[in-house]
């Protein structure tokens, strides 16, 4: 089987293999066929992967450097590869070999204690840097080392950074327009301004990823940054978030993914429903445990706006009162109305719907109006509703459940969410399977 693929392919299979396993597994792949031997002997660039980590031997190391030769490196430093002081001086060794070869270095993971054996000016080829800070006590160097003396220029090929926990001396100077993958975490009382300083030097980023930190309230800026080539954007485990989504403009926004949040999300669906912050392409958009119930008609008011988005998840633990549920005020009373986008903006909303998740406490007599309104096609449906997934058996009958699953083609386009279901212990669900089973064998 191996003979019969592509040489390019395998060769990116072994690359994959040592960025996760390290180089210590290649001899012994020689040694399964001539095919094998063949693609490693001619791939000088599997020799430039180095994943350096507490069980690293400093000799092999060693070794692989003087096969991979002139070859692109690409050098990833674990983050358990910094136990202690003498493991320490064992990485600060045989990154010392490594400096003189800065200019062939493209990929870079690893902390600020390292990279600070080299220097900026050296790193020419760069085009991926995953920083972050070196453990307390290990790392008696500083930014203005590591970049001469205030040195402000940007290597050309730079387009993909990973700031995790670093102080602003360590992450403006990385900054420039050719950024296109940003990803920034592990920080805590942030003032909004900032990231937002960060953001207005990356203007044709095209992916942005927050992670991991904590706003200090009240603290944005009067600068309302405009990200025009942005396309996706993360936000997971960020503690008050508002101020800093409140001053961004990304219109051509695909993708929106905000999970374990904390923030006045209101204001920020009706700043952007405003429009010149309305992302009206957006494609796909996910809200998880990050919803409180006043947010709810703000959120279908900005989806009323967003007429292109294909793909919906809401995830959330708590319960909403429908007590007092109107098309204005409950999302699944509003999706499955034909006047779901309100009086203002008129018709269904979200009319390009082909995707919707339900990870909330309901019953399935809850979104049976929504598969019916949007999975039979008639004049003046929305977009057929092609999967959907919920808390389908726990709250449901077995007739609700086969009405449900008959609007879609395969079964896993109309899966469900539950633990039970989850662990295939589900018996409404198994009992259809295994009533087809039967019906199967019986006509064989």
């Amino acid at each position: 089987m191996l003979h019969t693929l592509p040489p390019e392919i395998f060769a990116r299979v072994l690359e994959i293999a040592i960025e996760t396993w390290g180089i210590g597994f290649l001899p012994s792949i020689c040694l399964v066929s001539s095919t094998c031997r063949d693609v490693v002997l001619s791939t000088p660039s599997l020799w430039g992967i180095f994943v350096v980590d507490r069980q690293s031997s400093l000799s092999l190391l060693s070794q692989q450097l003087a096969k991979a030769k002139a070859t692109d490196l690409r050098i990833t430093f674990s983050g358990k590869g910094w136990p202690n002081s003498s493991t320490h001086k064992n990485t600060r060794r045989f990154m010392a070999s490594l400096t003189p070869l800065a200019h062939n270095w493209v990929r870079l993971e690893l902390p600020t204690g390292v990279l600070s054996l080299a220097r900026w000016a050296d790193l020419g080829r760069i085009e991926v840097l995953s920083l972050r800070q070196t453990p307390h006590g290990l790392d008696p160097s500083t930014a203005d080392t590591f970049f001469e003396q205030g040195a402000t220029y940007t290597q050309p090929s730079l387009h993909s950074f990973t700031a995790s926990g670093l102080p602003e001396e360590w992450v403006t100077r990385f900054l420039s327009p050719r950024i296109t993958f940003f990803e920034i975490g592990r920080l805590w009382s942030t003032p909004a301004s900032t990231i937002q300083r960060y953001l207005s030097r990356i203007p044709n980023v095209h992916t942005l990823s927050l992670q991991r930190i904590s706003f200090l309230p009240l603290s944005a800026s009067n600068l309302t940054v405009t990200l025009p080539h942005l396309h996706n954007l993360e936000i997971a485990n960020v503690s008050d978030f508002t101020p800093l989504l409140l001053n961004t403009r990304a219109p051509a926004l695909r993708g929106l993914s905000i999970c374990d949040c904390t923030g006045q999300m209101g204001r920020v669906f009706s700043q952007w429903s405003q429009p010149d912050f309305l992302p009206g392409h957006l494609q796909s958009l996910e809200l998880s445990d990050s919803l409180s119930e006043l947010d709810m008609p703000f959120l279908i008011r900005w989806l009323a706006r967003l007429p292109a988005l294909l793909r919906l998840t809401i995830t959330d633990t708590g319960e909403f009162d429908a007590s007092t549920s109107s098309v204005e005020t409950d999302l699944l009373l509003a999706l499955a109305s034909p006047h779901g986008a309100g009086s203002i903006v008129g018709g269904w909303l979200c009319p390009s719907l082909t995707y919707l998740c339900l990870d909330t406490p309901l019953c399935l007599v809850d979104i049976l109006p929504i598969a019916r309104a949007r999975c039979a096609p008639s004049p003046g449906s929305p977009a057929k509703l092609r999967a959907m997934h919920a808390h389908l058996c726990s709250n449901g009958t077995a007739d609700e459940l086969a009405e449900f699953r008959s609007f879609f083609t395969e079964e896993a386009d109309a899966s469900c969410l539950c633990l039970g279901c989850a662990f295939n212990l589900s018996s409404m669900w198994n009992e259809n399977r295994l009533r087809r089973m039967l019906m199967s064998l019986q006509y064989d």
